[in-house]
């Protein structure tokens, strides 16, 4: 069934394939695709350059508002749905419009039935494009519409919408526009796979999509038991990305999410920049080493792609301290490998060395040496101060050593302040254990201090997001609750202990707390999903996947999340209410029916954001239960991406 489902999975690059011909198709004569460079990689995905000639593109630009490409003939724009974007994109035209005799355009317009100059927009056309259009004089003139990939295949049991910051715009911004892109994909995905029998939604903006989607079916007159009669997936569950913090926050220790601790990640590929990285473009310039001029090179790219990697397959979900011992290891063997030359070979056995086997261990070693770089960096820059960044991120999850903490807070700023991952490491504070008025000033003149006083916007941002407490009306009243009252645990840490998400709290736990730098890794105890935050936490979503998995009856989901009051649970036959709610109506047995899962498969979906660790954590889920999970977002990012888009807003 795995081949088959990962198949069909795949199948969605031809959905996208249809959808994009299909506009190109109604746009008659060759025209050149001008394409924002942000929309580059993905739609590598999708479509290569040699498709995209055959489908009527001669030229292919990358998109740059100072610098328009030369006018050959009608312009294709491919853009994000970014209102600044398409206003550059309108202000080329108008430039070459006003190159061209007016005449001329009316007479190439009346003989296509079209203008000369197309936008596809991706995900889609907003109002504001529509009326942008009128009030620039192009209405008529310029063809919009609108264009959605779905899902991309990054790797096995990951998918992505790969839609532009999404937790930005909904979480800060508290834009709500993409929600609906997501359910039309979502929907898709349903028609694909079919729909689950159960979905779980946890936090509000979920919700709002379950019920896009059900209108959406409702409006196309599609019954609710319509589809196939056994879905792929038993059980789809949709979250919040403000449900889990923690699980974006932390500090992974697998080696595929310190990768993106380092380097740029974008659709499935790592660039891999020689003169610098995530780490050093954050911190400030007083605070930089002075380093040795290195030759410059250009920058490569690593396929995080296991199908495509075999190395990456091997210790992608691997703690980092085994990926080091692996690596040098398999190095030796390459190195014995390639000296297995010998004069006393037959001429045919030279021949068939030197034709096949060379340059294997050739291809092999150079693939091997870009992830002993990839080591090296990540030790160099994070591995020095690792293990206590470690201790404090327990202590924080613990609620332990509190003076501590903030003394450790305290040494950053002053020593080796990074933009975003000091603002990240103040917000996990903030979100398990919650800042006092007196820390929250304290940390907040700090930053500002060290960064600039135009980043005073930022912490108003946090707050939305409620990555940081409320700054703009602290009354007595607030300022008396804030005042910090020893407590052996905090909301964060009974709401977490319900769920058993803090293993380091209890006295069962088996996994260990070891340094990733460390010569001996955790190796057969990776067996509990902690593993990926180094024994101290379990991810929301791979918790919740392993207990739905695992659950028989209704009465013991209700034992599990009874108390989650935004967790709701919705079917073909019955309306999404609480497990509580569920509890005292018919539709309790109708989940008896379905429990235990005949088919142990679900579908996770994070709005706003998914992490190499959650993902990491599914992977051992599933090797518990004997399920399939396949993880999907709008996007994949690391604690500094999250943080970073934030302070972009």
């Amino acid at each position: 069934m795995d081949s088959t489902l990962d198949k069909k999975l795949l199948g969605f690059r031809q959905i996208a394939q249809e959808k994009l011909r299909n506009i190109l198709y109604s746009i008659p004569l060759e025209k050149d695709l001008v394409i924002e460079p942000a929309l580059i990689k993905p739609l590598e995905h999708v479509v290569g350059a040699s498709w995209l000639r055959k489908n009527g593109i001669d030229k292919i630009y990358k998109f740059d508002p100072k610098n328009p490409p030369p006018k050959r003939k009608q312009f294709l724009y491919f853009l994000s749905a970014n209102l600044l974007q398409f206003k550059s994109a309108l202000d080329q035209i108008s430039s070459f419009q006003s190159q061209t005799s007016s005449s001329l355009m009316v007479a190439e317009a009346d003989r296509t039935g079209h203008g000369q100059y197309h936008v596809v927009v991706f995900p889609l056309v907003l109002a504001s494009f529509e009326q942008l259009l009128e009030e620039e004089g192009l209405y008529g003139s310029v063809q919009l519409y609108s264009f959605q990939w779905d899902f991309i295949a990054l790797d096995q049991g990951l998918l992505s919408l790969e839609l532009p910051n999404v937790f930005g715009d909904v979480f800060v911004r508290e834009d709500r526009s993409m929600l609906g892109s997501i359910a039309q994909s979502l929907r898709v995905f349903n028609m694909v796979a079919g729909r689950p029998n159960m979905v779980f939604t946890l936090g509000e903006n979920s919700e709002k999509v379950f019920q896009m989607m059900q209108r959406i079916d409702a409006g196309k007159k599609v019954k609710s038991g319509a589809g196939k009669e056994v879905p792929d997936f038993s059980t789809m569950l949709i979250v919040d990305r403000d449900r889990d913090y923690p699980s974006c926050l932390l500090t992974p220790v697998v080696y595929s999410g310190l990768l993106l601790e380092i380097h740029k990640f974008v659709s499935g590929s790592l660039t891999i920049e020689s003169s610098g990285n995530k780490i050093k473009s954050g911190k400030l310039a007083i605070l930089q080493k002075d380093e040795p001029q290195k030759s410059k090179q250009e920058s490569t790219n690593l396929r995080m792609n296991a199908t495509q990697d075999v190395i990456y397959q091997e210790n992608r979900y691997r703690h980092f301290s085994e990926v080091i011992g692996l690596l040098s290891s398999q190095a030796k063997a390459l190195g014995l490998e390639g000296k297995m030359y010998s004069k006393d070979m037959k001429l045919s056995e030279m021949k068939d060395y030197v034709t096949n086997k060379l340059p294997k261990v050739a291809a092999q070693k150079k693939e091997l040496f870009k992830h002993l770089l990839l080591c090296e960096t990540i030790v160099d820059e994070i591995g020095g101060n690792f293990e206590k960044h470690q201790l404090i991120e327990e202590s924080i999850l613990t609620n332990t050593n509190r003076k501590q903490i903030m003394s450790y807070i305290d040494e950053l700023m002053a020593a080796d302040a990074h933009k975003y991952n000091t603002l990240r490491l103040i917000c996990l504070y903030h979100v398990t254990l919650g800042l006092t008025s007196e820390d929250m000033t304290k940390l907040m003149t700090a930053y500002l201090n060290a960064f600039g006083y135009h980043h005073l916007t930022v912490f108003n941002s946090l707050t939305t997001a409620r990555l940081f407490p409320d700054t703009t009306n602290l009354t007595k009243a607030k300022i008396l609750s804030q005042i910090s009252i020893p407590i052996l645990k905090s909301p964060f840490q009974i709401e977490a202990n319900k769920l058993k998400l803090l293993p380091t709290d209890s006295n069962d736990s088996n996994t260990p707390v070891s340094s990733p730098t460390s010569p001996t890794g955790p190796g057969k105890k990776q067996q509990c999903p902690s593993y990926v935050f180094n024994g101290n936490y379990i991810p929301l979503v791979a918790q919740l996947s392993q207990m739905i998995l695992s659950a028989t009856s209704f009465d013991e989901l209700n034992n599990r999340f009874g108390h989650l009051e935004r967790l709701k649970l919705g079917g073909k036959n019955f309306v999404p209410k609480t497990i509580r709610e569920l509890s005292i109506t018919s539709a309790k047995a109708e989940v008896n029916l379905l429990l235990p899962l005949k088919a142990k498969t679900i579908f996770v979906f994070v709005v706003g954001g998914v992490s190499y660790a959650e993902v990491a954590a599914c992977h051992v889920v599933e090797k518990w239960t004997g399920g399939k999970i396949i993880l999907a977002s709008d996007t994949v990012l690391s604690g500094c991406d999250l943080i970073e888009s934030v302070v972009g807003c």
